[in-house]
């Protein structure tokens, strides 16, 4: 056990070595310069239409990466219903441990494609009425959905991910399209 003044002592050596320098200390990454980019989207989509983009790491470090989906209502952008990263579709069923993750190379660009009405199986309804239900939840709205994609942005820092920041795409509009829901408006 150490004793009462040495702890103290060792203490008094570890402030002082901070204070100094000698230890660096790195400040929370407060700039706002973007680590990846959002491209491919268009304005508009019918509701049920896939919805295709990329995400490019424009830093100079390798980033992983985690996309959602948000919608804007009660004017406030929050996830979408049924949330899941769209990079792994599969984390829409299951809790995902996050091991060697698939880092995304500076320069790198992951294609990515949104199923809005990807029916998770603990809905009870099938496909086509969880999809008619989201076509008639959208013709019901007094204006166009609005969404947006939040690509959280993550470092590797000691084997372990950091988020050190959220990008967030351009709005874009969902509107109902009942007789051919799943094309994407032109």
């Amino acid at each position: 056990m150490v004793s009462g003044p040495l702890r103290i002592a060792s203490f008094l050596v570890g402030i002082h070595l901070l204070a100094v320098g000698v230890i660096p200390t790195k400040a929370q990454d407060s700039s706002s310069a973007r680590m990846v980019e959002i491209d491919g989207l268009k304005p508009t989509y019918t509701s049920c239409a896939f919805v295709s983009f990329a995400v490019k790491n424009i830093s100079q470090q390798e980033v992983y990466i985690e996309v959602y989906a948000e919608r804007f209502r009660s004017g406030s952008w929050d996830y979408e219903d049924y949330p899941y990263d769209i990079k792994d579709p599969r984390s829409l069923y299951i809790k995902r441990i996050i091991i060697n993750p698939d880092m995304l190379k500076p320069g790198a660009s992951r294609s990515l494609t949104w199923d809005r009405c990807l029916r998770p199986t603990y809905v009870k309804e099938s496909d086509k009425q969880f999809r008619k239900a989201t076509i008639e939840k959208d013709s019901k709205a007094d204006s166009p959905v609005l969404q947006r994609f939040r690509v959280e942005v993550y470092i590797l820092d000691q084997g372990h991910v950091k988020r050190v920041q959220n990008v967030f795409s351009e709005p874009f509009k969902r509107i109902a399209d009942v007789n051919s829901a799943g094309s994407s408006v032109r």
